[in-house]
């Protein structure tokens, strides 16, 4: 798994950059190139107004779109134009937002979300000014989280349970605020998606079967750092024999040793790139990974990323925006 070394700064486009005459136009060029082939009229003629901003989140793009009357249509020939499969998860922060897909429809108001299969079509009425927030989700992606996104319907997340925490951490998010954010951006993605999927419950009806292997993996991740972690300790955790812990690992082609190194390495690459560990010295990193011996690690460390671990930290702190200017 990748580290997140930098960030790229926001982008913004405005029909106040362009002719009155001409900002529909712009707009849906605008759109179809930078969000997503759509088809938009509105009611207001050369007095429409619009604008997008957007940035990075990891494998995420956040998408701040303020827009007035329009109504925003997903069509079969649109769709055919589009070269990889998305989702939007779209939270309304002011306006009304009528919404229909796959013969179901749905009433979004300030606050709340919903999330939009971009693979079918759909239509978005908003018959007033609204302000929108707008995640968009690669399928591969999301689907490490919500096994079958595309069974959702159109249910909105509304104030309640865990509804109310995803909305809450949608809400946080500004565009032009995201350089700020104290966490690596690929792991504030990976938090919404995954309060996605609390807030999700049960909604997908055949949920994926998860393996030993899954759990046994998660298990590595949650005990990485302690350095005498055996097969043994790991299979008395799930109360299977050591025999079926490294068959597990073999039937997914690889051993307990191979996955427990990797993981380690790759947590910390994560603390190394980290701008919050940079006074932390690399031994202690080493340690809270589960290295007993600095050495060791420093040569694991260079072997399995082409560097040392010191040059990665360097190198991820001249990447950093903060650094840069």
């Amino acid at each position: 798994m990748g580290v997140e070394l930098g960030t790229q700064c926001p982008r913004r486009w405005s029909t106040e950059d362009v002719d009155p005459r001409r900002a529909l136009a712009y707009w849906v060029d605008t759109v179809c190139d930078r969000f997503l082939e759509l088809e938009i009229d509105t009611p207001l003629g050369d007095r429409f107004r619009a604008r997008l901003e957007q940035a990075e989140l990891g494998a995420a793009t956040v998408n701040l779109v303020d827009a007035e009357s329009q109504r925003v249509q997903r069509t079969r020939a649109k769709i055919a134009h589009s070269r990889y499969p998305v989702f939007f998860l779209l939270q309304l922060r002011a306006g009304r937002i009528r919404l229909r897909q796959l013969g179901q429809e749905a009433h979004l108001h300030a606050g709340e979300s919903v999330l939009i299969d971009g693979t079918e079509p759909y239509e978005l009425v908003c018959p007033e000014a609204t302000s929108s927030f707008a995640l968009r989700l690669p399928e591969p992606w999301l689907k490490r989280w919500i096994p079958y996104p595309e069974r959702f319907g159109v249910r909105v997340f509304g104030r309640e349970g865990w509804s109310a925490a995803l909305n809450a951490a949608l809400s946080s998010l500004e565009v032009h605020a995201l350089e700020q954010l104290v966490l690596p951006h690929s792991l504030v993605a990976e938090q919404i998606a995954a309060l996605l999927a609390l807030a999700a419950g049960d909604i997908a009806p055949v949920p994926a079967r998860r393996t030993l292997h899954d759990d046994l993996l998660c298990t590595l991740r949650d005990r990485l750092h302690e350095p005498d972690l055996t097969p043994l300790d790991v299979a008395v955790q799930h109360h299977v024999s050591k025999r079926t812990v490294h068959y597990a690992f073999a039937r997914a082609g690889t051993t307990f040793n191979e996955q427990l190194m990797r993981l380690r390495l790759e947590r910390a690459r994560e603390l190394l790139c980290d701008p919050r560990f940079a006074d932390l010295p690399v031994s202690e990193i080493a340690a809270r990974c589960g290295f007993a011996d600095p050495s060791h690690f420093a040569r694991r460390f260079r072997w399995h990323f082409a560097e040392a671990p010191l040059q990665a930290r360097r190198s991820a702190a001249t990447l950093r925006p903060s650094a840069l200017g």
